[in-house]
């Protein structure tokens, strides 16, 4: 009679517990019958899951970007600004041929800017390396090949307008013009930390060195001024791909003598010869 007794006991504890543990995982099983089920796991591994969402940015970016280009570009066709309704037909044909060009800039540019993306999601770094290094060094690039791109369509105009001496402009060069600073930053900030230590004059030198002015031989179709400034236009696409690539590597030698000036604040230590 006690056996069965204790029996009953144990059974109703077990019941019990059981009801009480069901209770505690309602907020789990509710949870797993949401549309979404991952979110808990989404928002908790959120830090491995920043890069893919930077690359996902970019490639978001790179639609915009694109569509952006093509409107700006295309709705010249419809304002009556004076040009493309003028009573000449070569500047007629040469604005019609400017909108064909730089249409046709505006698909490698998004591409750019997706490799850009694609090259962020796939990085491995952690946080700190991911913010400080990696993405600065992506905005760099991501600024470089985008002028170079513009450059070269850019030349590829001056060319086309000294060959077939019709009007063909520049309707989009201007529009990229803030990424100069941007492709700029490992040398700005080194310029910086020289005028700093009082050496402004060779900062200034070496920032004029690097951006020389190129447009100055500009002329007329079939002259000597005019092959001049399309030969410059080529060069200066050399010169923004040398100084992307002096800029990556200044801002990455900067980072990692902060990155190594930081770890020796963290344990510092002073190299000496043993006597």
């Amino acid at each position: 009679m006690e056996t069965t007794e204790i029996n009953e006991s144990t059974n109703s504890m077990s019941t019990v517990s059981e009801l009480t543990n069901q209770l505690l995982d309602t907020p789990k099983m509710i949870s797993n019958k949401l549309p979404w089920k991952n979110w808990t796991s989404r928002i908790e591994d959120s830090e491995n899951r920043i890069a893919g969402w930077l690359g996902k940015i970019f490639n978001i970016g790179a639609l915009v970007i694109c569509l952006g280009i093509l409107w700006h570009i295309l709705k010249s066709l419809w304002i009556n600004d004076g040009y493309f309704w003028s009573s000449e037909s070569t500047t007629l044909i040469g604005g019609l041929i400017s909108i064909l060009l730089w249409a046709c800039a505006a698909f490698p540019i998004a591409m750019i800017v997706r490799n850009t993306g694609d090259s962020l999601s796939s990085s491995k770094s952690n946080i700190v390396n991911l913010i400080f290094l990696d993405l600065p060094v992506a905005l760099i690039k991501l600024s470089g090949y985008i002028l170079a791109m513009v450059g070269l369509f850019a030349a590829a105009a001056a060319l086309l307008s000294f060959i077939t001496t019709l009007p063909i402009i520049d309707v989009l060069g201007h529009q990229f013009s803030g990424l100069v600073e941007m492709g700029s930053m490992g040398t700005v900030i080194l310029f910086e930390i020289l005028a700093k230590a009082g050496l402004s004059e060779f900062a200034a030198m070496m920032s004029e060195m690097m951006n020389p002015n190129l447009g100055m031989a500009a002329g007329e179709p079939w002259t000597v001024s005019g092959a001049m400034g399309v030969f410059g236009s080529f060069i200066a696409i050399l010169v923004i791909l040398v100084n992307l690539y002096i800029n990556v590597v200044v801002y990455k030698f900067l980072f990692g003598l902060v990155s190594t000036l930081v770890k020796w604040v963290k344990a510092p230590y002073f190299p000496y010869k043993a006597l």
